[in-house]
Parts: C-alpha cells; sequence; structure tokens
C-alpha cells in the first residue's frame, strides 16, 4: 500500500495572505489541504476556503477537455474536441482577424485568478508577438498603488509582525477577519498585552465587532478624516519633525492646506463628527506605537487613490514609516521586485500600442469606435467580476466576435466561449509565489498530474504561440527556464540564497523586511507630501468632491449607496460555482427598510440605470442610513420575474474610473430596491 505523502504548495489566490498549502496525497489524489506550520506567516492555518478547495478540484463543474461551442452563445452547450484541433483553430481565427482587422482588434483580458507569476503573465509574450491590444490590469489596486506610490515612491510596507508590539492598530478600510485574516494573529497578541484596536469602515463588519472602538466613515470620506486627524496633531505639536525633517519634502505646503480646512468642510466630508476625531487624534498621540493597516476596498471609488495619499500621509507625520517595534504602515509589502520583461517580452511587440482599460470592457465589446473581434480569457471571469456586467455579457452575445476561455471550471463566461480549454490549478503546475501582505516567497511544484487534459497557462500559450508559427526562443522555453531566468532577476532575495535553492523549495524571507521595519533604509526617495512634477494630479494631498454619489439626477432616481465588500465565502467570484443558484443578502438600514417597506428576510431587487440585481434582505444597524452593502460576487442566477430580470451585483457598478491609475469605483453605485412579493 503507498504511504500517503505530504506535498508543500502555497495558495494562488489574490490574497494579501499567500498561504503556504500542505496537500496530503494517497495513492496519487489530493485527500486534505492544510496550513504549513513551517510558514512563519501562515502558522498551519488556511481560511475555510481554501480548506474545502478539493470541492472545486474534483467538481462536475472542472472542464477537463477542449471543446468548441455547438449551440447559441451563453447557452454553455459544446462537443469535445482534441487538443490539436482546438489549438489549430484558435491560431486560425486569430490570424485572420489580425489580417483583416489588425492585430489591434485583439485583446487578452486576464487578472489574478492565478497569482503565481509565470502562469499569471504566461501569455504576454505571445500577445506581444501577435501584436494585439494590451490590456489595462487596473481592476483591484490601480487606485491604490498610485495614490501609494505618488506620496511613497519606492518605499515598502512595513511588516505586519511589527504591529505586535503595537500600543494602537488602526484597521482603516479592510475587513481583517475576511480579507487578511493571517494580521489577525498580531492583533490578537497585541490586544493581549494592552493594545488597543480601532477600526475604521463605512458599516460594521466582521472585523469591526472585535475593535475596541468603531468609527464609522462615509465612502470616500477617508481623506477627510485622515486630514482632520493630521490637523489635531498640528494643533497640539505632535508630529514627528525628525522624520518629515530627514526623510520627506514638502511638508510645509500639506501643512498650510490643512490648516485652511475648517472643522465643517472635514465633518461633512468624512461623516465623522469633530470631538470622535479630536478623541481619534488623542488615542494616536498616547499612543506612539501605532500600526496602521490600510485596505485597498476604500481606493475603490472616485476618491480612491487620494484616501491612500491621505491615510499615508498621516502616517509619515507621525514617523510611522521609521517602523520600529509596534510602529508602521502596510497597504502591501512590495517585498520582491523581478524583470518584468522576462515574463512579459515587451520586447517582441513591434505593432499596435492601442491599450484597454480591463474596466472599459463593455464599452470595448458594445461601442467602441475600432470595435473588438477576438477576445482571449485566463485568469479571470469578467462577465461577473467586470463593472457595468451587464453590458460584458451583451458584448459576449456578439456572433462576429471569436471568444477563447481557458478556465477550470464552468464559469459564466466560460458559457460564452467559441473555444472552451481546460486550464490547471495551483496543484497541477510549478510557479513562484510573492506574497504582498507579508514577505515570504516560495516555488511550489505540481502536487499531482493535471485533472483530464487540463494544460497550465504557459503551457497552452507556449503550444499556441508555435501554432501560430512564432518560433522565438521565447516559445521554446520550459516553465523551468523562464522560472530560473525570471528568480536570477529578483530583487529583495539574500544575497546568500541562490536559485537553486529557491528552485528546490526553499521559502524565501526578502532582504527588504528590514530589523524594526524601517522602510526608509536603502531608498534614495524620500516620502513626497507635497509633489511638485508638472503631472494633472493634484500636487498636494486635498479633498476631492465625489463623483456619482453627488450626482443630484441620479440620486432623484436611485437614493441609496452601494459597496460591495468581500464575502468570506468568496474570492472575487472564485467559488461561486459552490454557492450556484444563492443570491447572497444585502444589508440595509432598518429606516431605509421602513421607507422602502422591506422586511428582513424578504428578496428584493438592487436597481439603477445599468442593471438588477436580486438580494436576500438582512435589515441591520451595522450599516448606516442611506448605505446598502452586499457581499460577494455570486455568480448571476436566471430569474424569470417579469420585467425584473436580474444578474450579479456587478450588473449595477460603474465603468467610471478612480481620481489616479484608472481603478475600478466598486464602492460608489446609487441604487433603488424594488420589493419582490413572497
Amino acid at each position: 500500500m503507498e504511504k500517503r505523502t505530504a506535498v508543500k504548495s502555497f495558495c494562488p489566490l489574490d490574497c494579501p495572505d499567500t498561504c503556504g498549502i500542505v496537500a496530503s496525497v494517497d495513492n496519487g489524489k489530493i485527500v486534505s489541504l492544510s496550513g504549513d506550520k513551517d510558514h512563519p506567516y501562515t502558522q498551519g492555518f488556511i481560511c475555510r476556503k481554501m480548506r474545502g478547495y478539493l470541492d472545486r478540484f474534483y467538481s462536475s463543474e472542472r472542464i477537463l477537455y477542449p471543446q468548441v461551442r455547438v449551440g447559441k452563445k451563453g447557452e454553455g452547450k459544446f462537443r469535445r474536441v482534441s487538443w490539436k484541433e482546438a489549438l489549430e483553430l484558435c491560431a486560425e481565427r486569430l490570424l485572420k482577424v489580425k489580417k483583416e482587422y489588425g492585430g489591434e482588434s485583439i485583446l487578452p483580458y486576464s487578472y489574478g485568478g492565478n497569482m503565481g507569476a509565470i502562469n499569471r503573465f504566461a501569455g504576454y509574450p505571445f500577445f506581444n508577438k501577435l501584436g494585439t491590444a494590451q490590456l489595462g490590469q487596473t481592476i483591484c489596486s490601480a487606485a491604490s498603488g498610485a495614490g501609494w506610490k505618488k506620496q511613497c515612491g519606492q518605499m515598502a510596507g512595513c511588516p505586519p509582525e511589527n504591529a505586535v508590539d503595537a500600543e494602537l492598530i488602526i484597521i482603516w478600510g479592510i475587513n481583517v477577519k475576511v480579507s487578511n485574516i493571517h494580521f489577525w494573529q498580531y492583533v490578537a497578541k497585541a490586544k493581549k498585552k494592552g493594545a488597543r484596536l480601532i477600526v475604521i469602515d463605512p458599516y460594521r463588519n466582521q472585523t469591526a465587532y472585535s475593535a475596541d472602538s468603531y468609527i464609522p466613515i462615509k465612502v470616500g470620506g477617508d481623506s477627510a478624516l485622515a486630514l482632520g486627524v493630521l490637523k489635531v496633531l498640528l494643533e497640539d505639536g505632535r508630529v514627528d519633525h525628525s522624520f518629515i525633517r530627514d526623510h520627506s519634502q514638502g511638508f510645509s505646503g500639506l501643512q498650510s492646506y490643512v490648516e485652511s480646512l475648517t472643522w465643517s468642510k472635514i465633518v461633512e466630508d468624512s461623516g465623522v463628527g469633530e470631538t470622535s476625531i479630536r478623541a481619534l487624534s488623542q488615542e494616536i498621540s498616547n499612543r506612539p506605537k501605532t500600526f496602521i493597516r490600510i485596505g485597498i476596498g476604500l481606493s475603490r471609488n472616485s476618491r480612491g487613490a487620494m484616501s491612500v495619499r491621505a491615510i499615508s500621509s498621516l502616517a509619515a507625520a507621525l514617523g510611522l514609516f521609521a517602523g520600529g517595534p509596534g510602529r508602521g504602515v502596510l497597504l502591501c509589502t512590495s517585498a520582491f521586485k523581478g524583470d518584468s520583461e522576462i515574463l512579459t517580452r515587451e520586447s517582441l511587440r513591434t505593432e499596435s500600442r492601442r491599450s484597454i482599460n480591463m474596466i472599459h470592457l463593455g464599452y470595448a465589446l458594445t461601442g467602441m469606435e475600432r470595435p473588438l473581434k477576438a477576445l482571449v480569457v485566463y485568469n479571470s471571469n469578467p462577465a461577473s467580476v467586470n463593472p457595468d456586467s451587464s453590458s460584458v455579457r451583451f458584448g459576449l452575445l456578439r456572433e462576429d466576435l471569436f471568444t477563447i476561455v481557458h478556465e477550470q471550471v464552468m464559469t459564466p463566461t466560460a458559457k460564452y466561449a467559441d473555444v472552451l480549454l481546460p486550464a490547471t490549478t495551483f496543484l497541477e503546475n510549478m510557479d513562484v509565489y510573492t506574497g504582498y501582505g507579508h514577505f515570504y516567497m516560495g516555488v511550489a511544484r505540481a502536487v499531482v498530474e493535471p485533472m483530464g487534459e487540463a494544460k497550465s497557462n504557459f503551457d497552452f500559450f507556449q503550444e499556441l504561440a508555435l501554432q501560430c508559427g512564432f518560433n522565438d526562443d521565447v516559445f521554446q522555453e520550459t516553465c523551468r527556464d523562464r522560472l530560473r531566468e525570471y528568480l536570477a532577476s529578483m530583487e529583495g532575495v539574500p544575497e546568500t540564497v541562490t536559485v537553486a535553492e529557491i528552485m528546490d523549495g526553499l521559502l524565501i524571507h526578502s532582504s527588504r523586511s528590514r530589523a524594526g521595519g524601517d522602510v526608509t533604509h536603502g531608498f534614495d526617495s524620500k516620502f513626497l507630501f507635497s509633489v511638485v512634477d508638472g503631472s494633472p494630479d493634484p500636487v498636494t494631498t486635498c479633498l476631492l468632491s465625489a463623483g456619482e454619489f453627488m450626482d443630484p439626477d441620479l440620486l432623484a432616481r436611485f437614493p441609496l449607496q452601494l459597496i460591495t465588500p468581500p464575502h468570506a465565502d468568496l474570492l472575487n467570484s472564485t467559488f461561486g460555482e459552490k454557492y450556484a443558484g444563492e443570491v447572497g443578502s444585502v444589508i440595509v438600514h432598518p429606516e431605509d427598510a421602513a421607507r422602502f417597506r422591506v422586511q428582513d428576510g424578504a428578496m428584493v431587487v438592487l436597481a439603477n440605470n445599468r442593471g438588477r440585481s436580486k438580494r436576500k434582505v438582512k435589515v441591520s444597524t451595522d450599516t448606516q442610513q442611506g448605505l446598502v452593502v452586499a457581499e460577494g460576487l455570486y455568480w448571476a442566477v436566471a430569474d424569470t420575474t417579469p420585467g425584473l430580470g436580474a444578474g450579479g451585483i456587478n450588473d449595477l457598478t460603474s465603468q467610471k474610473v478612480t481620481d489616479m491609475g484608472g481603478g475600478a469605483t466598486f464602492n460608489e453605485s446609487l441604487v433603488t430596491l424594488i420589493a419582490l412579493e413572497h
């Protein structure tokens, strides 16, 4: 009898924790997944989503063989073909589209469905060689990254471990217990030693229930709150003058602006009273060992990048970037950086610089002057995750659009494919994984052989390139070749560590995680409170006007604000197949429930001028009056109610972009409620 073996791997999902995982294998079958006890950050624990991952891995919904469409688009009817036939068809159609309409009429669409560096970017060399349109990958962290870079330059985030010794931890705009659960271990240890926890968020989420103090804030009001706190600190002379002097520039410009702000403006924009803001400032002043954990979700509105700029400016004024026990600020660790050319081969591109923001996929498929004629989807499910997704689905119905989908399970997007191809999971391919919430990196090999005829992104695009007649050296590489070359270029790897050791499975701790967390160490750039660079962006952190939430015409018809934060059982739309037929809930304040005559447990349709989505009402004071909260991207459920056909929650969200970075404004939609009869 074959002995059960344990194989180490890493979670591939778009989550800051990037957990170490141990797969138990018995006679070639994976029987369980657990957290890696040897991983210093994972500490032997993984979330319930990944504990149940094998349900997806061995699901009847797995796509195991190449298929071509035989029914109408969107019906999900296919016939099985060989990989040879599928590759020939894909190559023939893509080359034909390029010849007739130009390469820029072809769009690759992908994001972070697999965060392994090799497979995430596996298609780039092929698409650069083919000369397709380029995709602006902006859907998640573009706004927060642009805001951080504007003020912080190349500074990394502070190690999350610093929070263990904090006297005060501020969790700002992130539901840690859902979206960053391994940071909670440091919060819990700090609280046992007497630290206070403050949670700032528009609604009382699971993390807020564990806080010593919860501060409800207006959506997009983060800049006003941060600058209000800074205003009090300036009045009291409690900023870190040494950090400001030695590690920043332009503070006087920000100081002048903050001192000019009126309290009525700060309170109006933030939704937080002056007394509460002064109390928060006092808490920070009394506890210099403060750690601020910033969430990406707070950047998904028309003022999102500015929110990150304001909070990071507050942290810099407090000297938190200098680190030290209990002190720090973390948005993204930026622990490792490799040569992107090795992954993308941008140098292969000799034509077409057309770029399309992925937020605008609906427009690109339905209204763009030079329409797309081919779409290649991998690592993503745009029919569910893209904003204004009803327009995406409408575009996917076009008979003149050739669509290739490389996917693991039958997602809503997969049903629109002309050619549907089976993709491996992280348990079936090799890759390297770096965490953006911690400072660890590791290489994982395949745990088992691929199910059915599934191919990794890397293998699929290598074979497709050869089928198209591309014989460049990059298309002759193996996955190991590319991985080895990429690791050799990696910044953040300790000098004593070899590529061979990493390839053999050595867990790496980044050299960018300095003792005490001093993120200014080793960087020439300084924190920029005020920026003078000729760019169109505001040079000083400031208050901006809201977008859709301030539109009087829309407010007259759609008076409720909608935000769409994560759900504990879903990661974006991943795992949606496990909840087929479920619509999720919407949290509604009691006064709004009375106004719209809906009761707890009732089914409602959320509606606006973009679409409709059905949800089950949860009446609660966890949200504010005028704000409804729909957690999780459940897949759309067919609705036969006359006139009330409803899709997923992103049918309601907008193709408008954030103030910087071109990011998505998922948390800035106006809606109304339509009660349904039981």
